[in-house]
């Protein structure tokens, strides 16, 4: 029985941006174990922590805001909460917020997710007219590499919003079920 469910925002920072979705994953669950938080366990022959993670985030990129799910098997403040929490954070997460969400099973899901692409980090440079037409087009297929076959995939409808700002490009898009179009592609 979930008798509690928070959410906590974090920060990851550039120096550990190259971690894997996994090893950020593993990070937390420590982090968790050693704030002593009262996690509620699955259930079945191999318990895990109730821990969930809305959208995985690749690995090389640094983030501002991330999310995590945790679902408690007795109830804290979200103050308390925060304080064991962040004393146990590793180096490189930096834990911001703390709040509670309703305990029922289903997470949440993003609305949006914003990039910010420091291509002039690699020399490149992108008009704000490029990014005009990239906007105006009615699809931008991509041939997605997969393990054994290429996939093809339609990058233009997830992208809400793209602009140029301070020489960086800023991407906005709406999460997918199936995916979505990666800063990379």
């Amino acid at each position: 029985m979930i008798l509690q469910k928070v959410e906590i925002r974090f920060e990851k920072s550039e120096a550990i941006r190259f971690v894997s979705h996994h090893d950020l994953m593993r990070a937390i669950m420590r982090a968790v174990r050693r704030a002593a938080l009262p996690v509620r366990l699955t259930e079945g022959f191999n318990p895990r922590s109730r821990v969930v993670f809305p959208v995985a985030l690749e690995v090389g990129i640094a983030s501002l805001d991330e999310a995590a799910e945790i679902e408690l098997s007795k109830c804290l403040s979200t103050q308390e909460i925060f304080d064991r929490l962040s004393s146990a954070f590793p180096p490189g997460l930096k834990l911001k917020a703390v709040k509670d969400l309703p305990p029922r099973r289903a997470g949440q899901v993003p609305l949006r997710i914003r990039y910010r692409l420091h291509l002039s980090e690699a020399g490149l440079q992108v008009s704000p007219e490029s990014l005009r037409l990239v906007l105006e087009a009615k699809t931008l297929p991509f041939q997605r590499q997969r393990e054994k076959a290429l996939q093809s995939v339609d990058l233009r409808p997830p992208i809400l919003a793209l602009e140029v700002e301070a020489g960086d490009v800023v991407l906005d898009v709406r999460p997918a079920a199936k995916g979505s179009a990666r800063p990379l592609e």
